[in-house]
């Protein structure tokens, strides 16, 4: 037993005050908005945590309460989510959503959907841990599922992923995915269905989603070969290892100019779908909570003259 008294805990995070007050008989715990919202910190660095205590009249407090008290305050402090700490930023490379710019020694990553990201987590006072970190997707993906990263960008939208990560609710934007073939085979190679495709072989990305639809009727022609980026697709169908590859319209297009090949390659004008691109957060780090702000913060800056900015200057219009 200690000296009756009346103790509080108050713990400060990036957006709340958390307040523990415990007399002899009774435990209370309330949280309210910070006024002084501070930035994001590593997740090892704890926030400031103020001690005080009052006299009370009579009676004790037993160590068995005070235990519970620190025990639910340094809870409280150390989960380690992104809501306390920097963000690791993982994407691989697909321009002209995101791509490595800059000079050899300074290169970071830019592009449409890396600008939108940056721009929507600095209005809500997020910051990133580092840099940006490119890897293939399948191994990016992997990382937000198991946790050592807390955000991925650019994601379509699939029910499995969505049953492991967190989809923000608002998209970057729509794209649309297309068939690209040799210009020399047009009109010998036509998109009415995925039947005309049975017997050509087609170069993917390992990990894309593509559609269900159309890794159903792959798997069942067996016509499929894989790499673990656009550009390896590009350079098997220009040396005619491969009859076709998928791609993003705006990223196939961004690609074949780059590499000197868009009068040798073309997307068939009929596309194989048209869908929303999203970030996607992983379940073991980031609270759903976060992921909201994100999203609601996304819709209000899509609806501003500086997202529209951020178009113009990788798609045109």
């Amino acid at each position: 037993m200690i000296p009756a008294q009346l103790l509080s805990f108050i713990l400060l995070t990036k957006n709340n005050v958390h307040s523990i007050i415990a007399t002899r008989n009774h435990f209370f715990y309330l949280q309210y908005p910070s006024p002084h919202p501070e930035k994001y910190r590593p997740a090892c660095q704890r926030q400031s945590i103020r001690i005080s205590h009052q006299p009370i009249p009579t009676g004790g407090f037993p160590m068995k309460r005070i235990t519970l008290c620190l025990l639910t305050l340094f809870l409280l402090a150390g989960f380690g989510t992104a809501t306390a700490r920097s963000l690791k930023v993982v994407t691989d490379e697909w321009p002209p959503y995101e791509f490595k710019a800059g000079q050899p020694g300074n290169e970071y990553v830019s592009g449409f959907a890396t600008e939108v990201i940056l721009a929507v987590l600095k209005n809500i006072g997020a910051e990133i841990d580092g840099r940006i970190t490119q890897y293939p997707w399948a191994r990016a993906e992997r990382m937000v599922i198991d946790g050592t990263a807390d955000l991925l960008y650019t994601a379509t939208y699939s029910n499995q992923r969505a049953a492991i990560t967190h989809y923000a609710t608002e998209s970057l934007m729509d794209s649309s995915w297309s068939f690209f073939i040799r210009k020399e085979d047009k009109g010998r190679i036509n998109f009415n269905s995925f039947e005309d495709f049975r017997n050509k072989k087609i170069g993917v990305v390992r990990g894309y989603t593509y559609t269900p639809e159309l890794w159903e009727f792959m798997r069942d022609a067996k016509n499929f070969e894989e790499v673990t980026n656009d550009d390896f697709n590009i350079q098997k169908l220009a040396a005619g290892r491969i009859d076709t590859t998928i791609m993003d319209y705006g990223n196939g297009l961004y690609l074949l100019q780059n590499m000197g090949l868009s009068d040798k390659i073309v997307p068939l004008e009929k596309p194989i779908s048209v869908t929303a691109l999203y970030v996607v957060f992983s379940k073991n780090t980031v609270e759903k909570d976060f992921v909201d702000r994100f999203s609601a913060e996304l819709k209000k800056f899509k609806a501003t003259e500086a997202y529209q900015e951020i178009f113009k200057k990788y798609f045109g219009g």
